[in-house]
């Protein structure tokens, strides 16, 4: 585990206002809490150069002395939070968690994947999921990083969370189930052969229109509705000269 010594000072002032002159002089702002504590204090740079190399580890141990008004303290601290500038990237704010080196906390460490699976020279590609593990352990015994061997993985093929073996000082939080890292195939392989089995197996023919000039098509409607309604029209004659038979024919 690693450990790393910063110095703070405590604030005696709150605010939007008071962090700005904290900020302006060159400190960063931050929050201690856990254990009863609910401090204000502030990062000199010198420390914040220290917490920067570490990348601001979660899951290091941090002994912070404290200087205030009457007296020095020193106390062990995990980082909980870090609030950067979205424009500059500059650290804003760091909110950090008290504890006791004597009780179990949960912790996330990163996971990273070592070797180089073997289904990459099919043509895989490797897909990390889960970038992160919650380990609950003793804070000294809680480890930088877990490393996740990879190098077995052909395509098709993940490790899965109950596939680590880790100390038995250290708990795995998270499901059994979860997939860490899995090998697939390429998108445009699987893309093209769908769209190969969906291809038509013959040409497609397609009927031409007929073309109708421009202004005729409506005048070619009317002569179509013209003769649809015209036997209509000519139906009663037909059954009047009907009619007019049948009587000759009395006589």
């Amino acid at each position: 585990m690693e450990r790393v010594k910063i110095e703070a000072i405590l604030r005696e002032k709150t605010g939007k206002e008071t962090a700005k002159k904290v900020r302006f002089s060159g400190n960063v702002p931050a929050i201690v809490y856990g254990r009863g504590a609910n401090l204000a204090v502030q990062i000199p740079q010198p420390s914040l150069k220290t917490l920067n190399a570490m990348h601001f580890s979660q899951s290091a141990v941090i002994d912070m002395e404290l200087t205030n008004a009457q007296k020095k303290e020193t106390f062990s601290v995990l980082i909980k939070e870090v609030q950067y500038n979205p424009l500059t990237e500059a650290t804003m704010h760091i909110d950090f968690i008290r504890v006791s080196l004597e009780e179990k906390i949960k912790v996330n460490v990163p996971v990273v994947l070592k070797g180089e699976p073997k289904g990459l020279k099919e043509e895989g590609i490797l897909e990390q999921i889960l970038w992160q593990l919650v380990i609950e352990a003793l804070p000294l015994d809680i480890p930088e990083k877990i490393e996740v061997e990879v190098s077995h993985l052909g395509i098709g093929n993940s490790v899965h969370v109950k596939d680590l073996k880790l100390a038995d000082n250290l708990k795995i939080v998270n499901s059994p189930e979860e997939t860490i890292a899995t090998v697939v195939e390429k998108v445009e392989e699987i893309v093209a052969e769908v769209a190969a089995e969906a291809a038509p197996t013959g040409p497609e023919v397609i009927k031409e229109k007929k073309e109708v000039p421009e202004g005729e098509e409506g005048a070619e409607e009317a002569a179509k509705g013209k003769e649809e309604a015209k036997p209509k029209e000519e139906a009663k004659p037909k059954e009047e000269s009907k009619g007019k038979d049948a009587g000759k024919g009395k006589k």
